[in-house]
């Protein structure tokens, strides 16, 4: 007969449904008394596409992206870095005025400034600009994605040939279905010709501009990057690199982070718990007047918690055997 201490209880089984909660903008998660752990997807507001005009040109690079994060106790905040803003193509001195570091790279200008570099774990870089073979028809680079690099202008283009497109995104089925986020923003063109921009990476990145084609910003709550800026009423240089993706951190199982890392741990949370979500705005397009400017998209923060099968009425105690087995099998709640 298996040792009791205590008075026996009447116990039943019970189920805490599984909830997903979607933040396009800042906010609270107070998570589910039963919750112990969740799986999060968190992605940074994506950098704003490069522009350029007249000197300081480098009041044009694109801006950086806000960062997305969630903390509280006891956990160790999770942040997703802003994306990077695209670099400008203007060749004003002083250098450099080139693509910014960010969760993924902003794309470089031209052939004089580097490209943006991603972060580990969380994005690409972004890809190089190029000096065309004929004057007026230089090229820019693509932003950064979270899923792959921005492509890099081809150097010594023909008429025609295309800035480099945004980098990939990632797809997540956190959920249910999956939906591709944080692409990187196409480069813009100094040429006019047909079919010269660099188009926006999967997952919304936006698509880079020449004169006569107004570039487009990244999509919204998917941290992808601008395209670059291109004004048509300048007769000089005036474009710029495509942003980068924000910065893409996922806890999914099977799934990937952004830069070719693989998910990270789920986190281990209280029930009951506030928690506090950040979700960061994407980062201006380069401001060159008259330029309406190419932003980088805001991020997201998407949060699951799972179904959890638990047992009541165990307030009293029970058989050791029963506690054990109730334990083992993570059951058992006071």
């Amino acid at each position: 007969m298996p040792r009791l201490i205590g008075a026996t209880q009447t116990t039943a089984s019970a189920t805490q449904s599984e909830v997903i909660s979607t933040f396009n903008s800042s906010s609270t998660l107070t998570t589910q008394p039963q919750t112990t752990s969740v799986q999060y997807l968190i992605i940074a507001g994506g950098g704003g596409g490069g522009s350029s005009h007249t000197p300081p040109a480098a009041n044009y690079v694109g801006g950086q992206g806000n960062p997305s994060s969630i903390s509280g106790t006891p956990i160790t905040t999770i942040t997703s870095i802003g994306g990077g803003g695209g670099g400008t193509g203007a060749n004003y001195s002083p250098y450099p005025y080139p693509g910014i570091d960010g969760g993924s790279g902003g794309g470089g200008g031209t052939t004089f400034y580097p490209r943006g570099e991603g972060t580990t774990n969380q994005g690409y870089p972004g890809g190089y600009g190029a000096r065309a073979a004929n004057a007026g028809q230089d090229k820019a680079g693509g932003g950064g994605g979270a899923g792959a690099a921005g492509t890099t202008a081809p150097q010594s283009a023909p008429e025609g040939a295309n800035s480099g497109p945004g980098g990939a995104g990632l797809a997540s089925s956190i959920t249910g279905s999956p939906v591709t986020r944080a692409g990187g923003g196409g480069g813009s063109s100094y040429y006019f010709g047909a079919n010269p921009t660099g188009t926006g990476g999967s997952g919304g990145g936006g698509t880079g501009g020449n004169p006569g084609t107004t570039g487009t910003s990244g999509a919204a709550n998917t941290g992808s990057g601008g395209g670059g800026w291109t004004e048509d009423a300048i007769s000089f240089q005036n474009f710029g690199g495509g942003g980068g993706a924000g910065g893409y951190r996922s806890s999914v199982p099977g799934e990937s982070s952004g830069g070719g890392a693989s998910a990270e741990s789920t986190l281990t949370v209280v029930g009951n718990t506030p928690y506090t979500i950040t979700v960061g705005a994407g980062g201006a397009g380069g401001t060159a007047p008259p330029s309406n400017s190419t932003n980088g998209g805001s991020g997201v923060v998407i949060i699951k918690e799972p179904q959890v099968d638990y047992i009541t009425g165990t307030s009293s105690v029970w058989s050791l055997k029963s506690v054990y087995f109730a334990v083992k099998q993570n059951r058992w709640t006071n």
